[in-house]
């Protein structure tokens, strides 16, 4: 059995309707889609507050790791209880973040004559 619709005879074969001729995506559903760069997140304060916590808690464990690996670790908190959105926002946000740190220190091999010029 063939599932491919051009294989089949089904489809648009000339590209001109909304057949997927081509790979291209029909216009009309790019019309409606919401561009990724469009939609804005906000995390509230207390969420901010518990990220920056947590954050500072993942600091203190990887230090430890690199420098006093023989010291006991604190146990880890338990996490919160996100809902959907906000757990949606807070891997955006870590997200962001990482990127950002990762240009930084790119920035800062530039500068340090540690990569190429630019």
């Amino acid at each position: 059995m063939n599932n491919y619709a051009n294989a089949n005879g089904v489809g648009n074969r000339d590209g001109d309707g909304d057949g997927n001729q081509g790979h291209q995506i029909p216009e009309h559903l790019l019309r409606v889609a919401p561009r990724p760069r469009d939609v804005t997140f906000t995390l509230t304060g207390r969420q901010l507050e518990i990220l920056y916590v947590r954050w500072d808690a993942a600091r203190i464990h990887v230090h430890q790791q690199i420098y006093n690996p023989n010291l006991p670790f604190q146990p880890y908190p338990l996490p919160p209880a996100w809902s959907e959105e906000a757990r949606a926002m807070m891997v955006l946000w870590i997200a962001r973040e990482r990127r950002m740190f990762e240009m930084e220190m790119q920035e800062l091999e530039y500068l340090l004559g540690l990569r190429g010029a630019r």
